[in-house]
């Protein structure tokens, strides 16, 4: 996200619960402003925050912007995550359809997820149509998938869960 208003990051934060030792994981190519609001609610908290990019450059203004642990990642790595840390909150700015494999996109991260983990993947408002991306994460055992279409003036989210015992992500 570019551009984030105060109230709308409220909004945001409002699903994470206040308790110890909270994992976020963020991907993003854009927004600079969202990646230091959440940097700085995570540090405020101790918890974890790990924020990620495919694009070179993003993560160089990343860095000249004060936020030096963002790291570079590509989509063909074989995981998206480091030391094999499990994240609670995965928040999602990439379009998935537009990735060569969606499916081998969505089993890393359902592979970085913990139990009952939510996924947030946010999306471009004039977009209205997430059947397909609602029957991707159907299809990777995602379950309460729900758009979420106040929260944001220029965004939609939809969101998702891992949940425990529903199945081996097969695809």
């Amino acid at each position: 996200m570019k551009n984030i208003r105060d109230e709308e990051f409220a909004k945001l934060i409002s699903i994470i619960p206040e308790y110890p030792g909270v994992t976020i994981f963020h991907m993003t190519d854009e927004g600079v402003d969202f990646c230091q609001k959440l940097d700085r609610y995570a540090n405020a908290r101790e918890y974890t925050y790990h924020l990620v990019s495919a694009n070179e450059a993003f993560i160089t203004t990343l860095h000249e912007a004060g936020l030096s642990k963002a790291r570079k990642i590509t989509y063909k790595q074989q995981r998206y995550n480091q030391h094999s840390k499990l994240y609670d909150f995965i928040y999602i700015e990439v379009d998935v359809e537009s990735l060569e494999k969606p499916e081998l996109f969505l089993k890393k991260i359902y592979a970085i997820a913990k139990n009952g983990a939510k996924i947030l993947f946010f999306l471009p408002k004039e977009r209205e149509d997430f059947a397909q991306l609602e029957q991707l994460l159907e299809k990777g055992n995602f379950v309460a998938i729900n758009p979420i279409d106040d929260m944001f003036v220029n965004y939609n989210v939809l969101s998702a869960q891992k949940m425990h015992g529903w199945g081996v992500y097969d695809m």
